[in-house]
């Protein structure tokens, strides 16, 4: 459905970039910008960005114009303010990728939606707001992604077990047809690195062999079961080396830390986002130096580390779910996520196997390759083209 088409005229097309910059969202919207810019010679884009992003993003492509939107995300200045500055642009299309959309403009509309995993783990027991405040912010959260799908000419989503197990159950009252499959991919800038992987680790005071895992402690990210698995590696399996644990400092990686200590291993699992800021290069760094990449999540969009650890040779051990099962194959072992004793089983296969470990990342390498930020932007323009030329 989604072959090339010719568009008849150029048309102003609004990228709501705003998490330019940061994790998460921000790394999706930094890479379909750019690939966008080397696919469309012809339209005029208009690139809404916040100063962090303003000042760091440089377009390429004389037809991508910076556009200051200093706006927070998920704000009513986002709702209120931002709307005008969309309203006065005129565009022919906007397109969000992400859910946080202003939720009374009234153009043409494509959103980016890469999970619903707010739905399941945004609890109560997870936030440190005013309660009340915080079932209304849940409330707005449902009522916006809502609108956001309802608008939505098109939904742009990673991968196809998102679409068949949240957005068509959650959301049943919208067409299969609404959602257009677009895996993501490896952004090539993210696998630079000038470091000495040596000076990084012992800057971190991370002692080889350890095993790797980065991300947010989030709830749905099952940090916690992991540290167990790994407390059981180490007593009875001997393992002598570390666990590193790469994520920025917030509430849930201060209650993984005191988990940790209550476990007795602050000598064996290292979290060094908790005291430095870990910056992209020095991630790969360490990405170079693991014996292998863990990642237990119980719920994932599409699940971009492991993806971005097998292109620099890392193994991969990670959780049986079915996004997982997707995106990676039998390019990874697999362990129940909820079951701590098969985790740590799995992960003593992988450190104790070297065969095992080679078989791994040969396929990894393989696996990377079916995978491409320039494929993901040549889908989603063809989005624009058919909805722009309706």
């Amino acid at each position: 459905m989604y072959n090339k088409t010719v568009m008849k005229k150029e048309y102003i097309i609004g990228v709501d970039a705003r998490f330019y910059g940061e994790a998460g969202p921000g790394r999706y919207a930094k890479a379909i910008v750019e690939h966008l810019e080397k696919i469309d010679k012809k339209n005029k884009y208009l690139i809404f960005l916040r100063k962090k992003g303003f000042d760091s993003y440089r377009p390429k492509n004389s037809n991508f114009v910076k556009v200051l939107a200093d706006y927070p995300w998920y704000s009513w200045d986002e709702q209120i303010r931002f709307l005008f500055v969309l309203i006065k642009s005129k565009l022919d299309l906007l397109y969000v990728p992400h859910f946080n959309v202003p939720i009374f403009y009234p153009g043409k509309l494509v959103t980016a939606i890469p999970d619903l995993i707010m739905h399941t783990y945004s609890t109560e027991e997870g936030t440190t707001l005013f309660k009340p405040y915080f079932k209304f912010k849940k409330l707005i959260y449902w009522w916006v992604v809502y609108l956001a799908i309802k608008r939505s000419e098109k939904v742009i989503v990673p991968s196809n077990s998102v679409i068949e197990e949240d957005f068509l159950k959650v959301y049943p009252q919208f067409p299969r047809e609404k959602y257009v499959l677009a895996y993501e991919g490896v952004d090539p800038d993210f696998l630079k690195c000038d470091l000495n992987p040596k000076n990084v680790i012992e800057k971190f005071g991370i002692k080889k062999p350890f095993l790797l895992f980065i991300g947010s402690m989030s709830e749905h990210k099952n940090v916690k079961r992991l540290v167990e698995a790994f407390e059981i590696l180490v007593e009875k399996h001997d393992f002598k080396g570390q666990l590193v644990l790469v994520g920025r400092k917030h509430k849930y990686s201060e209650e993984t830390e005191r988990f940790v200590k209550e476990k007795g291993l602050g000598d064996k699992v290292v979290m060094p986002g908790m005291k430095h800021y870990v910056s992209d290069e020095e991630v790969t760094a360490l990405r170079k130096s693991a014996l292998a990449y863990v990642f237990p999540s119980l719920k994932e969009g599409f699940s971009l580390t492991p993806l971005e650890s097998q292109a620099l040779g890392l193994p991969c051990v990670i959780s049986d779910i079915s996004t997982h099962r997707e995106i990676y194959g039998d390019s990874v072992l697999y362990f129940d996520p909820k079951s701590v004793i098969d985790m740590a089983e799995k992960m003593k296969e992988v450190v104790s196997r070297e065969k095992l470990r080679e078989e791994l990342v040969k396929k990894g390498f393989s696996q990377v390759e079916k995978y491409s930020w320039d494929e993901t932007a040549k889908i989603t323009l063809s989005v624009f083209d058919i909805i722009l030329n309706q």
